[in-house]
């Protein structure tokens, strides 16, 4: 009997708690919100957008917009508990070319939630220069995904890779590896996403299904190649450097330790892993063509690496920073040149590579081929005996008889 009154005692108490909770839990804020996020047009026109507020303030608030020089001074908004009108069409007139916020804040504080009352507002010379900067966009990218395919036909058509520095083909490895992992959480992962959307509440993620596809493939491509290394003829010798298994060691080891820091620590976010992987693919885009150079040089001769090769990510190159100085002239958004590193720093790194791919496969070793360790000394060996023959018939009496 005892029992049954403590355990109606209990149920009593967690009762009155519920009742207590639900008593004193506060009724959510009404929000402010625009009808798009996202408002992109030509600069002399203007766009209208519905400004809406979810529900009656409990006291009087005054909406206010941010002022920049690309559009004209919006009017502020008075808004009461007895407002009937709870939704606004506001004119957004352009009078210069650029990228902004819009954004409406409600004061006094606390009394509207205004978080995701924004606007990213694009405003562009012309919309033509968009369309050639999209066409730019899909030709570098085929460009850049062509540009595997003609050193694997190269390896096979010679059934060789003599020529071929290992390193490049370890570090290229590595380096889309990284950026793979990194493209795919920003994509998949909702938490990576949640992350990123606390840090920049206004901004966009850019990454899309074709980010992820690109690292993917070319992680494919580099593996057919590195398998060809297996079969194919290659130099007595020929292997991954001590350098490039120190230095691909370092990355991977740092990859682990940042891994670990995340895991362990509130301070970092399991998106500055990613981060810490771009960071990698970056640095192994600065190195990873310098084997590739060096052999060429030690063989005076660019027969082992193909020039299609070289063109084609060349042209990717070149075409991917043309479209990024178009668009940044049209928007007047030269910030965001500066502000991405990876498309600018991939851009430049490959031209300037392939400008020295270019010296030595046109300039320098025209023509030449690969010459072994074999070939350079049955070479040796026939010089020998001609010079043996030479001196022979010179000194033999029998041939002046």
């Amino acid at each position: 009997m005892g029992c049954l009154k403590m355990i109606a005692f209990l149920w009593l108490m967690l009762a009155v708690k519920d009742i207590d909770a639900e008593l004193t839990t506060e009724s959510p804020l009404p929000e402010l919100i625009f009808s798009t996020q996202d408002l992109d047009f030509e600069l002399h026109e203007y766009k209208t957008v519905n400004l809406t507020l979810s529900g009656a303030p409990s006291e009087c608030v005054n909406i206010t917009f941010s002022t920049e020089d690309l559009w004209e001074d919006i009017d502020p908004i008075y808004v009461c508990q007895d407002s009937r009108e709870l939704t606004w069409l506001i004119y957004v007139n352009s009078t210069n070319n650029g990228k902004a916020v819009l954004s409406a804040t409600a004061e006094p504080q606390g009394i509207v939630n205004d978080e995701d009352a924004f606007i990213r507002v694009g405003i562009m010379l012309h919309s033509a220069i968009n369309v050639v900067g999209d066409v730019l966009g899909w030709i570098y990218t085929i460009a850049w995904d062509i540009s595997f395919l003609p050193q694997i036909y190269h390896n096979w058509r010679r059934r060789s890779v003599t020529g071929l520095a290992f390193d490049f083909l370890c570090f290229n490895f590595i380096g889309f590896f990284c950026y793979f992992l990194f493209n795919m959480g920003n994509l998949w992962i909702p938490s990576i996403q949640e992350q990123f959307l606390d840090r920049n509440p206004t901004a966009v993620m850019h990454v899309r299904l074709n980010d992820v596809i690109f690292p993917l493939y070319a992680l494919l491509c580099t593996a057919v190649q590195i398998l060809q290394c297996f079969f194919y003829k290659k130099e007595p010798g020929q292997r991954v450097s001590t350098p490039c298994i120190v230095i691909s060691a370092l990355l991977l080891l740092s990859a682990v330790v940042a891994l670990i820091v995340v895991a362990a620590t509130e301070k970092f976010w399991w998106i500055d892993l990613l981060y810490w992987l771009s960071y990698i693919k970056l640095a192994i885009t600065c190195i990873k063509y310098t084997p590739q150079l060096y052999v060429n040089y030690k063989h005076k001769s660019t027969e082992g690496w193909s020039i299609w090769q070289v063109i084609l990510d060349f042209t990717g190159g070149t075409l991917s920073l043309i479209q990024m100085f178009m668009l940044a002239s049209n928007y007047d958004d030269w910030k965001s040149v500066l502000t991405d590193p990876a498309k600018l720093g991939l851009g430049l790194l490959s031209i300037f590579f392939n400008i020295f791919f270019f010296m030595q496969h046109f300039c320098l070793y025209r023509g030449s081929k690969i010459q072994t360790d074999f070939d350079k000394s049955r070479k040796g060996s026939t010089s020998s005996k001609r010079s043996d023959s030479k001196g022979y018939v010179n000194h033999d009496p029998s041939v002046h008889i």
